[in-house]
Order: structure tokens, then sequence, then C-alpha cells
């Protein structure tokens, strides 16, 4: 296991998608902060960066799902993970290495897009500008990162299953993409008010009259709220855009996204146990 990781990491510090997606995610950053000093410089408005922190959220899915599946797909193409196996190493550790690597670079990713910004945005407001109670702190990187090892788990299982590079990549990012569609429909499913607001019109004759707040028949209700809310919770999708626009907060998020993450590791390495590689 050290040496497949050792070997790896040395990838990672070759891997152009790598670089690509820590640029990209570091050009982010620095734009959030720039936007900020400006409305701060124009307008007077002085909002926190430090939920902004977390506005990867929405982007490290379909990033993790890129690097997954060029990385590993990579492997495949090369023969590499047969030469592995040649080697004498076992299945199960190629195949955590490879969930190892995934989450190293999804850490990277992230971690380049919060330095950037947080250096960009005290050199240009100040450290006070970052204000962040302890417990949403802490809450936030403890979900984050557990649903960082979720993207990971699910994307390394669909490219360690699949040989084809190509296919793997479009599975994966087609994915990635569905979750977040999925997420904010669910958000906004969740969102919708119970009533319509009541209002007051004047007729022909001028007579006034109000009219009474009625039911939103797009309002979920029951079992159906439930089953809706469960998912809003569960989703890798819903949970990044929460992440992102208002924070991940109490016990479920972090503990759904260590059930996926156990879920499609198991299953994974069960599957690539008896994969042929031929």
């Amino acid at each position: 296991m050290n040496k497949l990781l050792s070997a790896g990491f040395v990838r990672l510090r070759k891997n152009k998608t790598l670089w690509f997606s820590m640029i990209f995610m570091a050009f982010l950053g620095v734009s959030i902060a720039i936007s900020a000093y400006s409305d701060y410089s124009l307008f007077g408005l002085k909002s926190s960066l430090g939920g902004a922190l977390f506005a990867y959220g929405q982007f490290i899915g379909i990033l993790s799902s890129t690097f997954s599946s060029l990385f590993l797909g990579t492997e495949y193409s090369d023969g590499t993970i047969r030469n592995k196996l040649i080697a004498g190493h076992k299945r199960i550790t190629v195949y955590l290495s490879g969930l190892v690597l995934n989450l190293a670079a999804a850490l990277l990713i992230i971690l380049s897009f919060q330095l950037s910004l947080f250096l960009a945005g005290v050199s240009l407001l100040g450290i006070e500008f970052f204000s962040m109670g302890t417990c949403s702190l802490v809450s936030n990187l403890v979900s984050g990162l557990a649903l960082s090892a979720a993207y990971c788990a699910v994307f390394t299982f669909i490219s360690m299953l699949c040989q084809k590079r190509a296919v793997s990549a479009v599975i994966g990012i087609l994915t990635s993409f569905i979750l977040l569609f999925l997420g904010a429909y669910i958000m906004s499913s969740l969102s919708q008010p119970e009533y319509w607001d009541g209002y007051t019109l004047t007729s022909d004759t001028g007579e006034v009259v109000e009219m009474e707040p009625e039911p939103n028949p797009h309002y979920l209700r029951g079992a159906k709220r439930e089953l809706y809310t469960f998912l809003f919770d569960f989703l890798p999708g819903s949970q990044s855009l929460r992440l992102s626009e208002a924070g991940l907060y109490g016990w479920q998020p972090p503990v759904y996204s260590l059930i996926i993450t156990v879920f499609f590791s198991g299953t994974g390495i069960l599957l690539f146990k008896k994969k042929d590689l031929n």
C-alpha cells in the first residue's frame, strides 16, 4: 500500500488535470475576494467571507469526477493496474490506493480555493471579514470533508469498474451534474410556500376586494415531504448546494456522507475483486 501511494503521489505532482483544477479554484477564490472588496468600496456592504470559504461545494463534485476518470482511466489504458497486480499487490490495496489519491486530490483542490480566498480577502479587506462562529466553522469543515469523501467514493467506484477512460469520464461527469440538478430540484420543491399570500385588488366599480391566502398546490405534504427532506439531507448534490449557500449543519449530512462512502467503497472492492482485467 505504501509503495502504491508513493508512486501515486509522484503522479499527482505531475497531473495536469489536478493543476488545472487547483488553478481554476484559486482564481475563483480570488474573484470572490475581489467582488467582496468591490461591494465594500462602492456601496459600503460589509459581508462576511467566512461562509464563502465553503463555496467550493458546488464545484468539487464536477472536478472530482473529471480528475478521477482521467487519473484512474490512464492507469487502465497504460496497463498500470494490471502491472500492479502482476507485481503482487492485492486488489483491495490497488482499489483503496486509488480512493486515497482521489481524496488527496480533492483536498488539494479545496485547499487551493480556501487559501487563495483567505489570502486575497485578508489583503484587501482584513481578517475581520472572515468572522465565523467556531461551531459553524467546525461543522462545515467536517461536513465538507465527509462530502468530498462521498464524492470520491462514488467516482472511484465508476473509474475502477469501467476500463474505458472516455466512458468513465462521461459517466462520472454526468453523474456529478445529475446529482447537482437533482439537489437543486429538491431544494426548490422544499422551499415552496404552503400558502400563496393574500392580496387586495380594486374592482371596476371601485370596490376594494381582499383575497384570502390560497393553498399552494405545489407544496409538498405528508410522506412525500418526508422523503424529499431525507433526500435533501442524504444526496451529495443537495449537500453541495447547501454547503455553498448557507452551510451544512447537524449530524445528518456527515453521517449520510459516511454511509455513501462506506457503501460505494465496499461494493466497489467486492466487484473489483471479481472483475476480469484481461
